[in-house]
């Protein structure tokens, strides 16, 4: 925001009572440092204070994280692929950390460039596309790979969601002279796309099937997110129709007679992947958010999952809100602006938080209650509510264990 909207901004709001105004006085000074975080947030306050660089951070609890590693690994089970999300977690050492904690080698990708990444970076891996690429995208991963450890002929599946789209990637299959893995989107149930019926994909298959040089089948991918929250097992009427309509596109590919030995059956999410432990139909599994548990995985799947991400804001002012009503709201009556803001983003440490007038990348204002007791220089401490996107605005994650830094993990580069 402009400084001279601000102002004028700030001038409407008195005018109309609100009790944000203009003319503040500093507080005062001598407040006890760290006051009103809990003893985790306090800790963490005090660490930044001493070995932080003094601008807004993305830490990482490699203790949380392990624990929520463990919880995933233990709900796919030995019998199933746990395939690690990487838009969730864009960074080589972060992933090189969960699939070596995990012991998968397994990615799911959904961006050109962190496809070139991971395979220069992961030359072992098995990925699988999370959506459907322009064929553009895929013909520029051809021609920016450099690694010649990895194979794409064996190690990737793009994800192919309609019959246009197969004959596209046939034609690039054909001008490259090279053969292509592929995996049919189905839908079964979530209607954002794939095919749609067993029946539709029948002549997807014949495709395949008549051109064994340049096209071989690697999987299925079905995705559930309807599911998300219901707090289903595999008895739920919902869970037991997404199953069935997997089931018939599995026939359908069985009754082609080209389905290969080790067949990918993908499917579930963070959010869902715990309805599957006694599954036996799919075989893949996919996850990345409950590594580190934004907010948005607050689901009941995840309920043994702690939080393990956080932003950290250093404090650059405190002002008391001047009172035009007589009775303002507790969580409303001081301010801080805290370095940056409007990330996709919730306080969670201090407590007693308001809404705030308005949101800044700059220097963003949170509202509090008058028992907050932090001073400038002190840290907020805020939870993303998807990590995806939010994991690349902060330069290298600071991971944290035993109350130190212990490592700085750079992010994906969106381009390249």
């Amino acid at each position: 925001m402009k400084r001279r909207s601000l102002l004028a901004g700030a001038a409407a709001l008195t005018a109309a009572g609100s009790g944000f105004g203009l003319l503040w006085a500093p507080a005062a000074s001598g407040a006890p440092s760290g006051g009103s975080h809990d003893a985790y947030f306090a800790r963490l306050n005090a660490l930044l204070k001493r070995d932080g660089p003094g601008r807004p951070v993305m830490l990482l609890d490699l203790a949380r994280m392990d624990r929520n590693i463990d919880l995933i690994s233990k709900s796919v089970g030995r019998d199933k692929t746990y395939r690690v999300v990487v838009k969730s977690l864009p960074s080589v050492p972060l992933l090189e950390h969960v699939t070596r904690r995990a012991g998968t080698d397994a990615l799911m990708v959904f961006h050109q460039p962190f496809l070139n990444a991971v395979a220069e970076s992961f030359p072992a891996s098995d990925v699988l596309l999370g959506k459907p690429m322009p064929v553009a995208a895929a013909r520029t991963f051809y021609r920016k790979l450099r690694s010649t450890k990895f194979v794409p002929e064996h190690q990737v599946q793009w994800l192919i969601d309609s019959h246009d789209r197969l004959l596209q990637y046939q034609a690039l299959a054909h001008e490259l002279g090279v053969r292509i893995r592929v995996s049919f989107e189905i839908d079964v149930g979530l209607h954002r796309g794939g095919f749609a019926k067993p029946e539709a994909l029948r002549a997807a298959l014949t495709v395949v099937q008549a051109d064994p040089d340049h096209l071989s089948l690697a999987g299925l991918m079905g995705y559930e997110a309807q599911l998300t929250g219901l707090g289903a097992n595999l008895n739920h009427p919902a869970v037991a129709k997404v199953l069935g309509i997997y089931r018939g596109f599995v026939d359908s590919v069985n009754a082609a007679g080209i389905a290969p030995e080790g067949l990918t059956l993908n499917g579930a999410g963070s959010h869902t992947l715990g309805i599957y432990e006694r599954d036996r139909l799919m075989n893949d599994l996919a996850a990345g958010s409950g590594v580190v548990m934004p907010t948005d995985f607050d689901t009941f799947h995840l309920g043994l999952h702690q939080p393990a991400l956080f932003i950290a804001a250093p404090i650059l002012k405190r002002y008391p809100v001047n009172r035009f009503r007589p009775d303002p709201p507790e969580n409303m009556r001081q301010i801080y602006y805290i370095y940056g803001g409007a990330w996709k983003a919730r306080v969670v440490s201090p407590p007693d938080v308001g809404d705030a007038p308005y949101a800044s990348t700059n220097q963003s204002p949170i509202m509090t209650s008058a028992s907050v007791d932090l001073r400038v220089d002190d840290y907020m401490f805020l939870r993303p509510t998807q990590s995806e996107f939010v994991m690349l605005q902060f330069g290298d994650i600071l991971t944290v264990r035993d109350g130190e830094i212990d490592s700085r993990w750079p992010v994906f580069q969106q381009t390249g």
